[in-house]
């Protein structure tokens, strides 16, 4: 994705990105053409090609600006406790509900995965601070990698069932699924 932070350039992407959500309530992910995307949100498809390499990416756009108000926010809070932290992340999604039923509903799993692998290390450093996982990096590589599949497939699975427990329901399952037997 081309770099700008260009008060035209960030509206033109908003735009983008708004369309081809839109695009995607009444049709599958894969049939969307760019020019349809560029059409519903009033650009050319050069419009589009300045900012955007692929459809993917306009997801992943969109997945990165979610990431990075909700990490705004949980990096605000006092207490990262793990259930704190996964019920941040939930209701995150909760915020989120359509988006999160329309990647369900296309089997966008890979581009959350992908996105998170990518973000997640803010939220373990705000977390966990100066833990001494921090300081192994192939260590912290494969716990990452761990947090995030764990936490795209509760996602899915959430999503699966048309997300209808609430946030604080899904964290206290996953917290009893968890629970190691010495732990009770």
């Amino acid at each position: 994705m081309k770099d700008t932070q260009n008060p035209i350039a960030l509206r033109s992407r908003e735009w983008l990105t708004n369309a081809l959500l839109e695009l995607m309530k009444d049709k599958p992910f894969h049939e969307i053409s760019i020019s349809e995307i560029a059409e519903k949100a009033d650009l050319s498809r050069r419009t589009f090609y300045r900012f955007f390499s692929s459809k993917e990416e306009v997801i992943c756009f969109h997945l990165e600006t979610i990431w990075r108000t909700g990490a705004l926010q949980f990096s605000a809070d006092k207490d990262h406790s793990y259930f704190h932290t996964i019920r941040w992340y939930l209701e995150l999604w909760y915020e989120h509900k359509d988006l999160a039923l329309l990647l369900y509903r296309n089997d966008l799993i890979s581009l959350l995965l992908q996105e998170y692998n990518h973000l997640f290390h803010e939220v373990y450093l705000m977390r966990k601070g100066n833990y001494p996982l921090a300081k192994q990096p192939e260590a912290m590589k494969y716990a990452l990698s761990y947090s995030v599949g764990g936490l795209t497939n509760i996602l899915w699975q959430w999503a699966g069932d048309g997300m209808q427990k609430s946030p604080e329901e899904i964290a206290n399952l996953l917290l009893t699924a968890i629970r190691l037997p010495d732990q009770e």
